[in-house]
């Protein structure tokens, strides 16, 4: 079944009706005519809106309103096309009816329908084509506006033809037809010369992609964007062409691309902190890894020096077990003079005692590296501790032919506070070791007072002992690990000495439980100074009865008064020693 299409409209408006019914019988076939006598009739129906007329025909003359007066009324209130008629020839008024009215076509009475239906069909055919092309631009200014991206349109001088709503707000405009034959220049828009730079290379190139930065104003009640903030922008620019190829202008499309810029920063910025992060924890492995190759070294060289402390201390044991197990096999057998007998029995409770303090060495260590070594804290009295020190060495000494000398500072108090037990073993295993590397020439101990570290008044005066010798000393490069657990200068030494190398890996542990420190300084064949120094405390009562502490007094030599004459008595002898001490003193010396 077939719709019949509705007849577009035309309207007809002339003051004789015998030429209204020729113009709608000639145009009835293909138009739908709306005749009236009255101009301001046709004037209010075409206020209605109830009519959409594509053609608007009108006599010239007419009583009271001229025909070229209500076609400008048509023009005001519809699109349609005009079109004048008359019998007259006056060329004043056909110039105001075409200026008044704008109209499209003239047909002079009178008319043949021939000629009137092709001007009607003409001037409806123009009005066709001028709504299908308002309908296109609507479209298009609709589609623009909607799309978030700035478009514009602009001719080869770079003046705007048309732009939508974001690229008006993008330049701070609310209005896009305000930029309408203007250019960037003339709109004071941001980085005009860069923009307009830009579009002559595009009109060049023909096409042209960049990435730019630029501040979005802020509109009211737009939410274009904060005052100040910077928005990332991917523009392409592109030519147009006319029917020729010829080029007519510029289409530019700006693609807001921040949070994709934001995004890429960002990625970079936690490629970066990752790589920062890869190279910390790879200087962090390899760290790692050289701490536990040096560990593994250390526990290498442990192991070594265990190795060689057990095969020392096997020996060590060895030798006083035998000659224990020995001389008691020959005392069984019997036969023996009592001189050779009261030998044996000497040599046996010598081997003895050497395997008791080989005994206590070792559990002394294991009491400090289980961390159950208790210190004592006693008044004692320092003097009488070194000379019994001296007491035990001195028959070694000299039995070797060595010097033997002592001098403890006058400054030192006759009691100070400490563990005489640990003291005892700090010092005389000094001596010990002093008189047993030295085969020839001297061994000193000195002891002095040491005032506190200048600038450091709440630290207390410091204790210093050194044992100095002048036997094989030792190399430089053996210095660093002397003090070590299981160390030994080299295996020759032990083998010619003896000893399993624990003596002074204890002072060193017993020396810092008390606080203090300890150390040496040596050359290879130049001999040796072992030193410690201690914290120097006193007991309430004696600190009360001493005067205070000057480097003078501090480093005064032993045995001299605060006061009166002064005598340098030098004697290996201590039973000569004694009475020659005390005779002079008497005197006031």
């Amino acid at each position: 079944m077939m719709i019949a299409q509705e007849l577009p409209t035309v309207m007809v408006v002339d003051d004789e009706p015998e030429v209204l019914m020729a113009v709608a019988d000639a145009l009835e076939d293909e138009f739908n005519v709306l005749t009236s006598t009255s101009p301001l009739k046709a004037r209010a129906m075409l206020e209605g809106d109830d009519i959409a007329p594509l053609v608007i025909i009108s006599d010239q003359r007419m009583p009271g309103v001229a025909g070229h007066e209500f076609l400008r009324w048509a023009r005001e209130l519809s699109d349609a096309t005009r079109v004048l008629i008359t019998g007259y020839t006056d060329i004043d008024a056909l110039g105001a009816a075409v200026n008044a009215g704008q109209i499209f076509g003239y047909l002079p009475k009178p008319w043949t329908t021939d000629r009137l239906r092709r001007l009607i069909r003409e001037a409806a055919e123009h009005c066709a084509v001028r709504r299908a092309l308002a309908e296109e631009r609507r479209l298009l200014s609709h589609l623009m506006n909607s799309v978030p991206d700035p478009i514009s349109f602009k001719d080869r001088n770079l003046r705007y033809l048309r732009s939508n709503v974001a690229h008006a707000k993008a330049l701070g405009m609310d209005n896009p037809d305000d930029l309408i034959g203007r250019t960037d220049q003339e709109i004071g828009a941001e980085g005009a010369a860069r923009r307009e730079a830009a579009d002559q290379a595009a009109l060049v190139a023909g096409i042209t992609t960049t990435d730019i930065q630029q501040d979005v104003p802020a509109l009211a009640g737009t939410g274009a964007g904060a005052p100040g903030r910077r928005r990332w922008y991917s523009v392409v620019r592109s030519t147009f062409k006319d029917g020729e190829g010829a080029t007519e202008g510029l289409v530019t499309i700006a693609r807001d691309i921040t949070a994709a810029k934001e995004a890429e920063q960002a990625l970079s910025e936690a490629h970066a902190t990752l790589e920062r992060r890869v190279a910390e924890r790879t200087e962090d492995l390899a760290a790692t890894a050289r701490d536990l190759l040096a560990a593994r070294k250390a526990a290498d060289m442990a192991n070594e020096a265990k190795s060689r402390y057990l095969a020392t201390v096997a020996h060590e044991l060895r030798t006083p077990l035998t000659g224990v197990i020995g001389f008691s096999e020959l005392l069984l057998r019997g036969g023996v003079s009592p001189g050779e007998w009261h030998r044996l029995l000497t040599l046996q409770a010598e081997a003895g005692r050497t395997l008791l303090g080989l005994l206590d060495d070792i559990l002394d260590l294991s009491k400090i590296e289980a961390g159950r070594l208790t210190l004592e804290n006693l008044p004692l009295d320092f003097r009488t501790l070194v000379d019994d020190c001296i007491a035990l060495v001195r028959p070694s000494a000299t039995g070797k032919g060595l010097a033997f000398s002592a001098a403890v500072t006058s400054a030192l108090p006759a009691k100070i506070m400490g563990d005489p037990t640990r003291l005892r073993q700090v010092v005389l295993n000094l001596l010990t070791n002093a008189v047993k590397f030295t085969p020839a020439g001297s061994v000193s101990l000195t002891a002095e007072v040491l005032p506190p570290p200048p600038g450091q008044g709440g630290e207390p005066s410091r204790l210093r002992v050194s044992v100095t010798d002048t036997g094989i000393g030792i190399p430089p490069e053996r210095l660093s690990g002397l003090f070590e657990e299981f160390s030994q200068v080299d295996e020759t030494t032990a083998r010619r000495f003896g000893g399993t190398g624990l003596g002074l890996a204890i002072c060193r542990r017993l020396v810092e439980h008390m606080d203090g420190r300890i150390g040496v300084d040596s050359a290879s064949s130049q001999g040796s100074r072992f030193w410690f120094e201690l914290p120097l405390a006193v007991p309430a009562e004696e600190a009360a009865a001493l005067p205070p502490l000057t480097d003078t007094a501090a480093q005064a030599p032993p045995g001299r008064a605060r006061g009166g004459r002064r005598i340098l008595l030098v004697e290996d002898d201590r039973s000569t020693q004694n009475p020659r001490v005390h005779h002079p003193a008497r005197r006031g010396t």
